[in-house]
């Protein structure tokens, strides 16, 4: 090999060396900054609040049971609220809550009930909100939400879903020409009138007394407990919801006029105005 190769070679591995090192310091450079980098994965993290307690489906029951002052508040969508909830409960959104909070008792127990063992973050942020922002005295969550409730046997209010056969299986059909029998000779039946009320004043079945759908619930105590409930809506979705709700507050002597009010005009039975 004469000088000149010598020499181009030594150039050649000079070059290769100087390659080497330069990507050296880069990759020692990029392990130090990164290792020394704030960790923003930890940073943005949120920290769930936990300076709670719990109330048991157990205990919260005893309460309602005995009738004691406990406000529950269900932070739900409203969706998944219609389709079951605790009697008597609140309907509080994360979205509508600063509009309603401030009509309830801070000094009264307040459970809140949530979806169920696993989503927590929730009710905790409304829990923080309640105790530190806005001085509510004793707030606690419900274990397990409205799944553990469930679970554990306690009543639920439902919507009324057709897809059911538990909810198909609260509802006793009879037929208009049954209920106007029971009219004529004057059987004691209550007939309640789901309707609106600009419809009801319309036109509704004699002896009817009205409470619409929505208010059921609110306005159990005008219902007799001693009497059969005769009930109808504005169509059969709303009988059948209006039948469900009924039985699941504990009128079991509930009947469902078949087809509605529409079927009672289609046999052109008399109506009160």
């Amino acid at each position: 090999m004469n000088e000149k190769e010598k020499r181009e070679n030594k150039t050649i591995f000079f070059g290769i060396g100087l390659i080497l090192l330069i990507l050296l310091i880069t990759i020692s450079r990029y392990s130090f900054e990164n290792k020394n980098a704030p960790d923003t994965k930890k940073q943005n993290k949120e920290v769930v609040y936990t300076n709670y307690s719990y109330i048991t489906a157990l205990e919260l029951n005893k309460k309602i049971v005995n009738k004691e002052n406990v406000v529950l508040i269900d932070i739900r969508d409203s969706v998944n609220f219609e389709k079951s909830h605790i009697e008597n409960s609140i309907n509080i959104s994360p979205q509508n809550f600063e509009k309603t909070i401030d009509s309830l008792n801070k000094d009264h127990t307040t459970a809140i009930i949530g979806y169920d063992y696993e989503k927590k973050t929730d009710v905790a942020a409304i829990i923080k909100k309640m105790k530190d922002d806005l001085g509510f005295k004793n707030v606690l969550a419900l274990s397990g939400g409205i799944v553990g409730w469930a679970e554990e046997g306690n009543q639920i209010i439902s919507g009324g879903n057709k897809e059911s056969a538990i909810d198909w299986s609260k509802i006793d059909y009879i037929i208009p020409e049954q209920l106007k029998l029971a009219i004529d000779n004057q059987y004691p039946v209550f007939i309640l009138d789901t309707r609106p009320s600009t419809q009801y004043k319309s036109g509704h079945i004699p002896g009817a007394v009205n409470i619409p759908l929505e208010e059921i619930e609110k306005r159990k105590t005008e219902l007799p407990i001693s009497k059969e409930i005769l009930v109808y809506g504005a169509n059969t979705d709303d009988d059948f919801k209006a039948s469900v709700k009924l039985n699941d507050l504990g009128f079991l002597a509930t009947y469902t006029l078949q087809g509605g009010f529409n079927s009672w005009q289609e046999k052109r039975f008399d109506l009160a105005r």
